[in-house]
């Protein structure tokens, strides 16, 4: 497998929003993304795939004012995971990020994702805050911190 990381175009939003709600539960849906993709100049979104068979790896979406940014989504498809795409990407939008003169990332992740919670400690982000049934389902939502 050969993963390469692209920006998103609006060919890929009926598949990013259909693997939003099979790997999320939610989506932004088309409309959100197509308005975000035109003209909002503060996100960025990217998809991640296999450069020789174009396979769907993930997806990555970023709000970048420097020196802040938050991850929108991020995700590998779960028969891909466990194969350090999920490194790879992080690695990608940490370098993005740092390009565009941030210094501080975060993201929300649900307390139940016990996967999703090691594998961001393990790129040193700590838990600053709850963000009460932050999900459509009312589960709360861990804020989580990166200073890098």
């Amino acid at each position: 497998m050969n993963p390469v990381i692209r920006f998103m175009s609006t060919d890929d939003i009926p598949a990013i929003v259909l693997a939003d709600r099979r790997i999320l539960g939610q989506s932004l849906g088309e409309e959100t993304l197509r308005t975000e993709l035109a003209d909002n100049p503060f996100t960025h979104y990217f998809v991640m795939e296999d450069e020789t068979t174009r396979t769907f790896l993930g997806h990555v979406g970023v709000w970048v004012d420097a020196p802040l940014a938050q991850i929108i989504n991020v995700y590998v498809v779960p028969e891909h995971q466990r194969a350090g795409l999920g490194t790879f990407l992080m690695e990608f939008v940490l370098a993005f990020l740092r390009d565009r003169g941030c210094n501080t990332l975060t993201l929300e992740v649900r307390p139940t994702n016990a996967a999703g919670l090691s594998f961001y400690r393990k790129f040193g982000f700590t838990k600053v805050a709850v963000r009460k049934q932050y999900y459509e389902n009312g589960e709360d939502a861990d804020l989580m911190l990166l200073n890098f």
